[in-house]
């Protein structure tokens, strides 16, 4: 009978959720974000170095830079105060699209 990774106590057959390759309890089967622990469906979340995160946690902490602010990057062109220079800042901006035509 296989134990489960988080609690290695064994999973029954009535109680398996299996997942990343190992057999889990249902309330085992959890984000690994320490914020977040949102209880995971089989194939339905993903997994960084055998540890399943929810979408989402994924998405922020290993995804590009920006995923889930719900907005677009935009440039915006500064002058440097003392030399003059000119730098880009990269803003995250939100708008909603709500009755909006495409």
């Amino acid at each position: 009978m296989p134990n489960c990774p988080r609690c290695q106590k064994p999973v029954y057959f009535a109680e398996r959720v299996t997942s990343i390759g190992f057999d889990w309890h249902r309330p085992c089967l959890r984000c690994e974000n320490e914020a977040c622990k949102k209880t995971l469906a089989a194939g339905s979340h993903s997994e960084r170095e055998g540890k399943p995160y929810c979408n989402r946690c994924y998405g922020a902490m290993f995804g590009p830079r920006g995923y889930g602010h719900g907005g677009v990057e935009s440039h915006t062109f500064h002058q440097g105060q003392t030399t003059g220079q000119h730098r880009n800042e990269y803003l995250s901006l939100s708008a909603s699209l709500t009755g909006v035509r495409f």
